[in-house]
């Protein structure tokens, strides 16, 4: 689907109801502006979805689990995905994909593990919390 152009609507065109229909058209085209502008490419996660970026930073080591934080949504979450690792003991992007177990409970998330990751080097995450 190509980018959006709407034609705005103008009081000339309707000249016998220039005095009401005026500022009618006003919000409706600032509203029909704004609409355009967000599904050309300016819709985001905080803004937009019910869903939330989080972003982490652990030692991975059995100590420091469980990892918890608190959601901005009351819903038990459909998923999380890791989508950014960064080990911070090797300063580098990491390939790793690790396995996440975690649970949900009162606007919090309690994460017990992160398989797959180099045991005692620090970590920063991001995860894709996805909700309703």
């Amino acid at each position: 689907m190509g980018k959006l152009t709407p034609q705005k609507f103008i009081v000339e065109q309707f000249q016998d109801q220039a005095s009401w229909i005026g500022p009618m058209f006003s919000s409706l085209n600032a509203f029909i502006n704004d609409v355009v502008i967000a599904f050309n490419n300016n819709l985001n996660i905080a803004d937009n979805l019910y869903q939330e970026i989080k972003e982490i930073k652990f030692k991975n080591s059995s100590v420091n689990f469980p990892l918890k934080f608190r959601t901005k949504y009351s819903v038990y979450p459909k998923g999380m995905i890791p989508i950014f690792l960064f080990n911070e003991t090797l300063s580098a992007n990491s390939g790793q994909v690790p396995v996440l177990t975690w649970s949900y409970s009162n606007g919090e998330i309690s994460i017990s593990s992160l398989t797959g990751l180099t045991a005692d080097s620090t970590y920063t995450i991001r995860l894709l919390v996805i909700n309703g």
